[in-house]
């Protein structure tokens, strides 16, 4: 029979994550690593470094050029784009870190956390630079043709721009609640956390598949979404819920009635 969510048993390691105060040195940690990121994706894309790999790893790479004159940074205007998707993320999850959280963000977990985003990012960045998979449109030498020769790249920017501001802003909103003293005790319903229970969740489900199809596509971005609602409708939203039921038990019951979608407003 399977347990109910206050049956079952969190890992010691999950538990340490919900415990709150500030952690100076993870959040030190944090920050530094996701701002390290940046110049190595520009580093990969500028130096051949990226075009290097793709071909170590038996890769086919893109014809077009990935350095120009046309931009301030000496990308072309796709891959300034794949840089600004880098960058975008980066601060959202600074701003997260520093101005947001409330929950100890000790060394090890903030580590693992900046990693698996550099990794991600560094795919993408690669994927932009093989022949297969690169999104980049045949003719993007200005930003008027990158976004109007392949729809596929506005459409990417746009969902991920969506994705970043659900996170963002949902994040922003149940910290006002909280601190609020008449909700002490309570749990976010208000806003967009109306809409679903772990919308921030699902916000950073869309960023990220965003800039996976920018990157690759449309078949890499539906990758990218199915591995990470998979991933959080798996573990991370079974962990998050287990532990609410525990700490707020009847009036968790009643968050569960209120709001009925755990991930995706009216899909799950």
């Amino acid at each position: 029979m399977e347990k109910s969510n206050t049956q079952q048993e969190l890992p010691s390691w999950y538990q340490d994550t919900r415990k709150k105060g500030i952690s100076v040195a993870g959040n030190a940690l944090f920050t530094i690593l996701r701002l390290a990121d940046l110049p190595f994706q520009y580093y990969l894309l500028s130096s051949g470094l990226g075009l290097r790999a793709v071909r170590k790893l038996g890769g086919t790479t893109i014809s077009s050029p990935v350095t120009s004159p046309a931009t301030a940074i000496g990308l072309s205007p796709y891959h300034t784009l794949v840089f600004g998707l880098a960058v975008g993320s980066a601060a959202k999850q600074i701003y997260w870190c520093l101005g947001v959280a409330d929950n100890k963000f000790d060394p090890g977990f903030s580590t693992l956390v900046a990693v698996y985003n550099t990794v991600l990012n560094t795919l993408n960045t690669l994927l932009t630079l093989w022949a297969i998979s690169s999104n980049r449109p045949a003719f993007a030498d200005t930003w008027g043709e990158l976004f109007t020769s392949r729809s596929t790249v506005m459409f990417g920017a746009a969902l991920y721009g969506l994705g970043l501001w659900t996170e963002w802003w949902c994040e922003v909103q149940r910290k006002r609640f909280k601190q609020d003293p008449a909700n002490k005790g309570k749990l976010c319903t208000e806003g967009l956390f109306g809409l679903a229970r772990n919308i921030n969740y699902g916000g950073y489900t869309l960023w990220r598949a965003g800039y996976s199809i920018v990157c690759a596509g449309l078949p890499w971005g539906v990758g990218m979404i199915a591995f990470l609602a998979g991933d959080f409708a798996g573990r991370a939203i079974p962990y998050l819920e287990t532990y609410l039921a525990k700490k707020y038990g009847e009036h968790w019951r009643q968050v569960k009635k209120e709001v009925p979608y755990k991930l995706f407003p009216y899909v799950y």
